[in-house]
This record gives structure tokens, C-alpha cells and sequence, in this order.
């Protein structure tokens, strides 16, 4: 009696010892699924916060949500982790390039205000308060749009001293703010607004009338910018609830399957209590006639524990096919609103990288390609010649027939060389009159041959402007790639001095980067 009371107390404590340990361990997973969903959040938000600066990160950063609100494991995570780290580490880079480059811009726009005579005392001295802020800050997006914003206002304050201007410096002011216009990339109504301010600009305006056009001109960007703001908040909107029906599609199964589990497990326990029941009656059993009655009432338990079993099983089937129908419907729609927006920054993005009047690449795109063409000569140590040509006497043209007729010619040459180089040669446009050819693969004695070919035949284009017959000529200075730790930038310095070069001895004429070195 003794050794069975002591068994029980055994046996409560060991009880007692496991129900802690249950309780600790569900603790213990309590705390870490409330880690979990704090993390998972915090990486949520913070893939938001990143959202819009590059279409290679925001497909990544779309995966990983995805991954953190289906509770994936870290070995599905890890991949989709790194991915977008890289990408994360190559936006942070070129952001920061940007900055660098429109912070040493805006540096020289200020100076260049600070040497116009007509500013007033009171403004240079404001200027020059702008220009020691823009000295003492860092080059970041939270210092830096102050800043942008400060001289913008200051900009707005000078708007006296534009109408003040004499009408030829009004003029100049057409011409820069004109040409900035070819680099703004917008759609439908914000476009044809831009294209419309464009003729404005190409004609003849007082002062009174060009300070008119350039507040147009910021009201409509303003505008431009707060459509595509909108229309991609829309456009996240739309994802959050779609990814939040399927979240809460997916959590209403897995506590539905829950329950189903549930109910199975106890469904099989019954059966499998019916079963030793049946032994037991089989082995206990000592009249045939009795053991017929019991096996007859253990059959008929077990039969009515099957049936709810199956009706357990086919009710589960059907509420996951419906789910499944939902899910997949919800997810096809996401895929269709996520196609057609990768559309419209596919489209953006060519834009973006389009000259708009000559429709070749611009000065962004060459250079996205030279740093391809760089790394790649690094890997195969295969020639790369650069070109930069000059249109001779271009802003007679402007200045003689009007800038359509500039246009025209512009359009006419970059046709023109397009068609006299090879098509694996990249042609762009790299402001105003001035364009680059690059030649992968290619050296430079193959590339003079070339071009002497274009210039050849843009010699012999019969331009006609206002019944009068104007021959044209371009200006090519080239360089070669030669020495691996040599950067395609200070290579395009090297022909842009050969360019030079030929300018100043006398134009319409290829001069060859070794030939300057000599």
C-alpha cells in the first residue's frame, strides 16, 4: 500500500514538473511569435519606406513582404534577404552619386548668381548666407531639400530683377530654362502642358511675360510631380488591401485547419478506442452468441465514427477549395495591377534615359552604358574607343533661322549618324549641339573610319532654311581605352580635348587623342 501511495506521488510530481515545463515552453513560444511579428513589422515599414527608388528593389523588397506575412522560415528568407541588401547597397550608391552631383551644381549655380552685377545688396548678402549654408551642409536628402527649397525661394524673391533684366540676358534665360524643359519626362496632360510652354519659349517674350511662363512652369511640375506621387500611393494602397485579404484568407485556413486538426485527432482517438474495445471483447469474449452482439455494437460505433470522419474530411476539402478559389482570384488581380505598373515604370524608366527631340539615348543613359563597357573591358581587355562630336557654328543657325530650324538639324544629324555607324555603336546625344559615340570593341582606327563616313555624308546633307542652301559640318575629337585602371570618364575628358583641338584648328575635322598627346 505504502509502495503505491509513494508511485502516485511519484507520478503527480513528475505530472506537476511536466505541466511547468509545457507551461514554459508555450511562454517561451509566446515571446518569441510576439519577436517575430514585432520584427517582421519593423522589415514591413521599413520596405515602404524604400519603395519607388529602383524597380529591381521593389520587386525584391515585394518578395520578402510577402515572405514575412506568410511566416516563412529564415532559409527561404535568406535568399530574398541578401538580394535585397545588394540592391539596397546600389540604390544607397547612386543616391548618393545624385546627391554629390546636384549639390556640386546647385554650388555652381549660387556663384554663378553671386557674380551677376545686378543683384542689390540686401539679395547678395542673402546669396551669400545660401552659399555658406549649402558650404556646412553634408550631402544627404534631409540637409539637402532645405537647402533646394531656400534657393528656390530666394529664386522666387528675384523675380524683379529678372523683369529688370536687359532682353538679351531674358533671352539667355529662354534658352537655359528651354533646354532643362528637354529633360523633364512627364505624361498626358502635364506633357502637353511642358510642350506647350516649350513653343512659348522658342518665341520672343519680354521680361513681364517670361516671368509669367517660368511660375507656369513651376506650378505644372508641382502639379506633374503630385500626379505621379498620387498615382503610385494609389497604386500601394491598392497592394496593402490586396496583400491584407490574402493575410487574413490565410490566417482564417491555418486556424480553420487548426480546428480541423483538432477534430480529426479526436476522431481517430475514438476509432482507435473502438478498436482495442473490439480486442478486448474478442479476447474476454466466452459465448459466441455474446461475442456476436458485442462485435455487432463495436462495428456500428466504429461505422459512425468513420462517417463523421469522412464528413469531417469532405467538409475540409470543400472550405479549402474555396479558399484556394479566393486566394487565387485575390492574386490574379494582384499580378494584373503589378504587370501594369512595372509597365509604367518600364515606360518611365525609357523615358527617362531618351533624348525627347532626337529620340536618342541621353546623357543619363551613356552613362549607365559606359560603366557597362568599362567593367566589360576590364573582363576581356578588348578596345573601347569614345567619340565626342560638335556641330560647327551651331547657334548661327539658332541665331539666323530660329531654333525649329536648330531642331530640325539636330534631328537630321543624329538620324544621320544613327545609320553611318554599326549598330552595336552607341549613339546619344549629350547636350545641346554635342553628341558621343561609344565603340565597344572597337579601335580607334576602326572608329575614325567611321566617322569620317558620318562626316562625309552629313558634308553632303542639303540643308535649306528660308530658300537658302547651308552646308554643315561637325567637329570629332576620339580616345581609346587603353590601361585597365583607366575610367571611360577620363577617357570622354581625353576626346572632349581632342574635340577641342579640333575646334580650335579650324573645325570640320577628326583630331585623334594621341595626336593632341604628341
Amino acid at each position: 500500500m505504502n509502495q503505491s501511495n509513494s508511485t502516485e506521488e511519484k507520478l503527480a510530481i513528475l505530472e506537476k514538473r511536466l505541466n511547468q515545463t509545457i507551461q514554459s515552453r508555450k511562454q517561451l513560444e509566446d515571446e518569441y511569435q510576439h519577436d517575430w511579428t514585432h520584427f517582421s513589422n519593423m522589415l514591413t515599414q521599413l520596405s515602404y519606406a524604400c519603395g519607388g527608388l529602383d524597380q529591381n528593389l521593389d520587386n525584391a523588397l515585394t518578395k520578402l513582404r510577402g515572405l514575412l506575412q506568410r511566416n516563412s522560415g529564415m532559409e527561404l528568407l535568406k535568399p530574398v534577404m541578401t538580394e535585397s541588401e545588394a540592391h539596397i547597397q546600389s540604390v544607397a550608391n547612386q543616391v548618393q552619386r545624385n546627391l554629390k552631383d546636384a549639390h556640386e551644381v546647385t554650388f555652381a549655380t549660387l556663384n554663378w548668381l553671386l557674380k551677376q552685377p545686378n543683384l542689390s545688396k540686401s539679395a547678395r548678402s542673402e546669396l551669400q548666407r545660401i552659399i555658406e549654408l549649402s558650404q556646412s551642409q553634408h550631402v544627404s536628402i534631409m540637409h539637402y531639400m532645405p537647402l533646394m527649397i531656400t534657393l528656390l525661394n530666394y529664386c522666387q524673391r528675384l523675380g524683379s530683377d529678372i523683369v529688370s533684366a536687359p532682353e538679351q540676358q531674358s533671352q539667355a534665360h529662354q534658352k537655359i530654362v528651354l533646354k532643362l524643359i528637354t529633360q523633364l519626362e512627364f505624361n498626358g496632360s502635364t506633357e502637353q502642358q511642358l510642350n506647350l510652354i516649350a513653343r512659348k519659349l522658342k518665341g520672343k517674350l519680354d521680361n513681364t511675360e517670361l516671368l509669367s511662363v517660368l511660375v507656369n512652369l513651376l506650378e505644372t511640375i508641382i502639379d506633374g510631380v503630385s500626379l505621379e506621387r498620387q498615382s503610385a500611393q494609389n497604386f500601394l494602397l491598392e497592394i496593402s488591401q490586396t496583400l491584407g485579404v490574402v493575410q487574413g484568407t490565410l490566417n482564417q485556413s491555418v486556424n480553420e485547419r487548426g480546428h480541423y486538426e483538432s477534430e480529426n485527432s479526436s476522431l481517430n482517438e475514438q476509432l482507435q478506442s473502438n478498436v482495442d474495445r473490439l480486442n478486448a471483447s474478442v479476447q474476454s469474449a466466452q459465448h459466441l452468441e455474446t461475442l456476436k452482439q458485442e462485435v455487432a455494437s463495436h462495428l456500428c460505433q466504429l461505422n459512425e465514427t468513420l462517417k463523421e470522419k469522412l464528413a469531417l474530411e469532405e467538409h475540409e476539402r470543400q472550405h479549402f477549395e474555396r479558399t484556394t478559389a479566393k486566394l487565387s482570384s485575390k492574386l490574379t488581380h494582384f499580378e494584373q495591377q503589378v504587370h501594369h505598373y512595372k509597365q509604367k515604370l518600364a515606360e518611365q524608366k525609357f523615358k527617362s534615359l531618351q533624348d525627347s527631340l532626337t529620340k536618342l539615348p541621353n546623357r543619363a543613359a551613356l552613362e549607365e552604358r559606359m560603366r557597362v563597357e568599362e567593367q566589360r573591358f576590364k573582363r576581356t581587355k578588348e578596345p573601347v574607343s569614345i567619340a565626342v562630336l560638335d556641330i560647327d557654328f551651331f547657334k548661327r543657325i539658332n541665331d539666323n533661322f530660329g531654333h525649329s530650324a536648330g531642331d530640325k538639324t539636330l534631328q537630321v544629324i543624329a538620324s544621320m549618324l544613327r545609320k553611318a555607324v554599326n549598330e552595336s555603336d552607341f549613339v546619344c546625344r549629350y547636350g545641346g549641339e554635342e553628341f558621343v559615340v561609344l565603340f565597344p570593341n572597337t579601335p580607334i582606327a576602326d572608329a575614325q573610319a567611321r566617322l569620317e563616313k558620318a562626316c562625309e555624308r552629313i558634308r553632303n546633307i542639303p540643308f535649306k532654311f528660308r530658300s537658302e542652301d547651308i552646308r554643315i559640318t561637325i567637329s570629332v575629337g576620339i580616345a581609346e581605352l587603353q590601361q585597365v585602371n583607366q575610367s571611360l570618364t577620363s577617357l570622354f575628358e581625353t576626346a572632349d580635348n581632342a574635340l577641342y583641338e579640333a575646334k580650335k584648328t579650324g573645325r570640320n575635322k577628326i583630331v585623334l587623342a594621341s595626336a593632341v598627346s604628341n
